[in-house]
Formats: structure tokens, C-alpha cells, sequence
């Protein structure tokens, strides 16, 4: 883990613009060989989080309804991740069982931080902040996101809809 790789990012996604990030990615990778990459989205970076993006409800109609409902303080965020978490709606799994898709999750002495999709045990993709959806190591993200990794069996699409129909009806 490249903790001063980790503190760049962090300043990258917290202070730079959106626009600045794929320069800066090149003038870290000249610095650090690191492996992000951004990823081209299919939806505009702006109207989702990382939750969103890992839980596959970017643009879904129902997971629009609900969370645009009264004031809009329902949406997959880190309260939602601590309701599944905190109901065991999710399957933990040790870094010899996990299998692409899966969920990894980022603490930071126990608490939320951060979650993305596994593409292998080492690679994830995910969106960071405001910023892009990046492909990465599992420790080539912001400091911030915490210094502890868990996984878990991602459950499909509509099971995902309902984990947060669930946290929205709580």
C-alpha cells in the first residue's frame, strides 16, 4: 500500500476539478507506476455515487422514485451501506472466495467509507466522489476510503433494488 500514492489521490478527487483528473493520473503514474485507469461511463459522472454504481441502481427508474421522495435525504449512501450492514443483508467473504462483481467495501476504524466492485482479488472499479468510475488495485484509492478492505457476494440486480426499498421503507 503506497500511502503517499494515496494521499495524491485524495488530493486529486478532493481538490482538483473533474477535468484535471486524467492529467494529474499520468503525472502520478510517471511518479508512482501505479494501474487506475478512468473508465467511460454510460451516465453522467454527477448524478450518482459509488454506492449507486456498486449496487447497480444508476438510472434504475424505482431507485429514482424513491430517493427524489419528500426531501431527498433517501438514497444508497452510507447509511444505507450501515442498514445492510448492520441487518447481515450481505454475505461477507474472505479474499480466497471472492469472485468478480463482489462487493469492496473500505473502512476506516470500522466506519463506511467507500465501495466498488471487484474485477479480480486485486482490481476493483469504482466511482470516486464527483470524479470519474476508475478501474485500480485495491489500494490505489484516496486515503481517505480507509485502511481496512471486507468483501462481500454482490447479490443481482433486483435484490440489490430491494436491500434499498428495505433501508427506504425502515
Amino acid at each position: 500500500m503506497n500511502r503517499e500514492l494515496r494521499q495524491q489521490l485524495e488530493t486529486m478527487t478532493l481538490k482538483l476539478s473533474v477535468a484535471e483528473h486524467s492529467a494529474t493520473l499520468e503525472k502520478l503514474r510517471a511518479e508512482f507506476g501505479h494501474s487506475v485507469e478512468i473508465v467511460a461511463s454510460e451516465h453522467p459522472i454527477e448524478e450518482y455515487t459509488c454506492v449507486v454504481h456498486a449496487f447497480s441502481l444508476v438510472n434504475d427508474p424505482t431507485y429514482v422514485e424513491v430517493a427524489s421522495f419528500g426531501l431527498g435525504r433517501t438514497f444508497a449512501g452510507a447509511d444505507f451501506i450501515r442498514f445492510v450492514l448492520k441487518h447481515d443483508l450481505l454475505k461477507a467473504r474472505d479474499s480466497t472466495n471472492c469472485a468478480h462483481g463482489d462487493f469492496v467495501m473500505y473502512f476506516q476504524e470500522g466506519l463506511f467509507q467507500h465501495v466498488g466492485r471487484l474485477m479480480t482479488r486485486d482490481r476493483a472499479l469504482s466511482k470516486w466522489g464527483t470524479g470519474h468510475l476508475y478501474k485500480h488495485g485495491l489500494w490505489e484509492v484516496p486515503f481517505t476510503y480507509g485502511e481496512e478492505v471486507r468483501m462481500f457476494k454482490c447479490p443481482n440486480k433486483e435484490r440489490c433494488l430491494e436491500l434499498f426499498i428495505a433501508y427506504a421503507e425502515d
